[in-house]
């Protein structure tokens, strides 16, 4: 019987350690009974975010903190081997996916480097010194990051050839092009890159990969990965990201500048070291290259693998087993919990204490609720993003390690201060985990009335509503700023104004803009802390970890909103806005927006005599019923819940205006879209105008005699609805959204045209006054 040492041995190991097995001559084989590489975007995606958010830590500290966590790989020492194969070959059990996608990065960083390589040579700016030095620099990190990828046998004392590290079962491993066959993707893709490393091209095209679901995964999974290489270096980018840029200024710091492998051996006097830095820093030419070279040494050495390897196939499965088993870890708060027990019980004891109040809250609005451990988790992250923006205007990733790094410095220095600054920071946790349950999630809003008066609570409903579904989760630590249990008894007017100023925000920002375009950097701007007098769009609205930062009036608050508003659109201005808000393909952008905007609109208006298809509010008496479409029953409702195109979203053959198709953009604009209920919407999606518009006509029609009606006049025009329409039409409610498409006769591009202008206009008048 083996001893239990005996059984595996397991170890942490960095992507170059890995590579490094068998003093480099592992290679690895994917058992045909394992699926084959399919790993999502958000996979990929996710592991990128990861380990940009270690290598931001690294700037802050070298402890275990900064290294990035990626799992586990189970291994197997293979009995059986290629047969022109002299390295150590060893079967994937577990980890594939993982080890797959590492060694795609290796090769885009790889490929990258050589790029900007290739471009260091024109610049005049740099010392010689530093010139070499970088050069060397970049040479051995292209080389470490190709043996990630490539490993190589010998074939003679002087000669050797490249092998792929990966492979998959049935692919053979030879010493010779004649002797090598690779039928797998990855095999393929690997043999050609070690081609394309020994040559001078700087851009690698990979061989034909096959024709398999497989092989399409593997090519756009590395174009995936080369574009968000790419992105390593794009400022912009990072303002729609959890992630920060690394700031070049930061290789000062002593465990960033270790990053670098060559320094210390090339310049070996600490003076030359800290000039070559300083020069660095000051040729904003070097930056780019000099980010992706400290990323791709991060990568390599950083990236944190559990290795475990076994000759006894058996244990590995079983070893598989236990692992897959053991659910989600613990979240950051059920870290944090022993921390503050202890401090509690150094001071006056847990049990009773506001703290142990707070942390029974926190259960009641979090753990009681999601019992399913991976939904946990993900609440708790992004209770965690938003919470850290709130107390310190922190831009926090959702990486466990960064969040469980935050909490505890964060609770450290409250109770460094004291029991109630300590206690205050554990109950603004537990009041954000409330606010977050009842102002973010469909269920909790239905209960707003316990925090609001009759009179607010619809409006409240529904403007959170609206922020809730945009997904626009970074607005609530403003709110957050402005909110407290006791809002309806102590007076709500600062946090209405303030919901107002957000939703204003929102709807102008976005709908100016189209796509997100760094709107969750323009509230992280909001929380930001200040940097003093005369600094632009920083305001300061975080709580601080004491909660002793003052809350901006609502005023304050609106007039940077302002300053955003104006910084990203350049020109705010009624006219510039409706122009541009009209003109964006919105139904692409987001359709929440869409329904708000048109609810907007048709709020307490009705139809235009001049222009037909729209709008307008001018000496419209105001109802209760017929014309009010801004509350939380309507936009909850199912009546107008879908965004349907008027003129169809795919080309028709026929029975059209060519103009609204001459772009791909005017379709999916304001004034081409409508809000219907779900199944009217698919009924009639893609006919033509003469038959939609009798669709409309019986929509609107006030009696069921009218609607008939309406229906026969079809029929006799050649038109004829299908029964389950017909079903629909005697069945629904009466649409009175509709009403001024009632009076189209040709829908065309004027039509839309004016009807979004219309709509825009009308919304602008309805929610620049919360801002103004």
């Amino acid at each position: 019987m083996k001893k239990v040492e005996d059984l595996f041995k397991a170890r942490a190991s960095s992507p170059l350690e890995t590579a490094m097995l068998y003093d480099g001559r592992v290679g690895f084989s994917i058992p045909e009974y394992q699926r084959q590489y399919d790993w999502s975007e958000d996979n990929i995606t996710r592991l990128y975010f990861d380990t940009l958010n270690g290598f931001q830590r690294l700037s802050e500290s070298a402890d275990a903190n900064a290294f990035t966590f990626l799992g586990t790989l189970i291994l197997v020492e293979e009995e059986t081997k290629e047969e022109e194969f002299s390295g150590v070959s060893v079967a994937v059990v577990d980890g594939q996916q993982r080890l797959t996608t590492l060694t795609l990065f290796a090769c885009a960083l790889c490929e990258d480097l050589r790029r900007q390589l290739s471009e260091l040579t024109s610049l005049s700016s740099i010392e010689n010194s530093v010139k070499t030095w970088l050069e060397e620099e970049v040479e051995t990190r292209l080389y470490a990051l190709y043996e990630c990828a490539i490993g190589s046998q010998r074939v003679s004392p002087k000669v050797t050839f490249p092998f792929p590290r990966i492979v998959r079962r049935g692919d053979a491993r030879g010493r010779s092009k004649s002797s090598s066959d690779y039928q797998s993707p990855i095999g393929r893709f690997l043999e050609g890159f070690a081609d394309y490393f020994d040559s001078d091209t700087i851009e690698y095209v990979p061989p034909a990969l096959g024709a398999g679901t497989d092989a399409e995964r593997l090519a756009k999974n590395f174009q995936l990965i080369r574009r968000l290489i790419g992105n390593l270096n794009d400022t912009g980018w990072y303002e729609d990201t959890e992630c920060e840029q690394f700031d070049i200024s930061w290789t000062r710091r002593t465990q960033c500048r270790n990053l670098f492998e060559r320094l210390p051996d090339y310049l070996k006097d600490e003076g030359e070291r800290n000039r070559a830095i300083e020069s660095i820093i000051k040729t904003p030419e070097l930056h780019a290259l000099v980010r992706t070279l400290l990323f791709a040494s991060y990568f390599s050495s950083c990236i944190v693998l559990t290795r475990v390897t076994t000759d006894d196939e058996s244990a590995a499965f079983d070893i598989f087993d236990a692992l897959n088993t053991t659910g989600e870890p613990l979240t950051a708060l059920e870290t944090l919990k022993p921390r503050v027990i202890n401090f509690e019980n150094k001071a006056s004891g847990y049990g009773g204490s506001p703290s142990e109040l707070a942390f029974e809250a926190i259960a009641e609005n979090l753990d009681q609720r999601f019992s399913d451990t991976t939904k946990k988790q993900a609440e708790t992250k992004d209770l965690i993003v938003t919470f850290a923006l709130y107390l310190e205007g922190k831009k926090l990733s959702k990486d466990l390690a960064a969040q469980r790094n935050f909490l505890r410095q964060s609770y450290d220095g409250a109770s460094k201060s004291g029991k109630d600054p300590a206690r205050r920071f554990v109950q603004a946790l537990a009041d954000s985990a409330e606010f977050r349950r009842f102002y973010w999630e469909r269920d909790g809003i239905e209960e707003l009335g316990r925090f609001h008066k009759g009179e607010t609570v619809d409006e409240v409903q529904l403007l959170t509503s609206l922020i809730s579904d945009m997904k626009t989760s970074l607005a609530f630590p403003i709110l957050s700023r402005y909110w407290n249990r006791g809002l309806k008894h102590g007076g709500e007017a600062n946090f209405l104004e303030a919901l107002r100023a957000i939703v204003a925000f929102l709807v102008l920002r976005r709908a100016a803009t189209g796509g997100t375009a760094g709107i969750d950097s323009d509230f992280r701007d909001v929380m930001a802390p200040s940097l003093g007098r005369g600094a632009s769009r920083k305001f300061g609205l975080c709580a601080g970890v004491g909660h002793d930062n003052p809350v901006l009036s609502p005023a304050e608050l609106k007039e940077a909103l302002k300053t955003l508003l104006n910084y990203k659109l350049k020109t705010l201005t009624k006219e510039s806005w409706v122009g541009q808000a009209a003109a964006n393909p919105l139904y692409q952008q987001s359709r929440e927006l869409v329904r708000f905007m048109i609810l907007v609109a048709a709020n307490q208006g009705a139809p235009s005599t001049e222009n037909a298809g729209t709008w307008i509010k001018q000496g419209v008496k105001a109802s209760a019923h017929s014309n009010n479409f801004l509350d939380y029953k309507t936009w909850k409702s199912s009546d107008y819940a879908t965004v349907e195109h008027v003129a169809p979203e795919t080309v028709p053959k026929h029975g059209w205006d060519a103009g609204l198709y001459r772009d791909n953009i005017l379709r999916h604009t304001l004034g081409n879209l409508v809000l219907l209920p779900a199944k009217e919407n698919s009924a009639i999606g893609s006919d033509s105008w003469e038959k939609k518009k009798k669709f409309y006509l019986a929509l609107t029609e006030r009696s069921a005699p009218e609607q008939t009606k309406r229906i026969e006049e079809a029929k006799a025009a050649g038109i004829s609805f299908s029964k389950t329409t017909e079903k629909l039409l005697q069945e629904g409610r009466r649409l009175d959204l509709l009403d001024p498409l009632r009076d189209v006769e040709k829908w065309n591009a004027d039509v839309v045209s004016t009807r979004g202008k219309n709509i825009a206009e009308l919304c602008w008048d309805h929610v620049w006054p919360w801002l103004n």
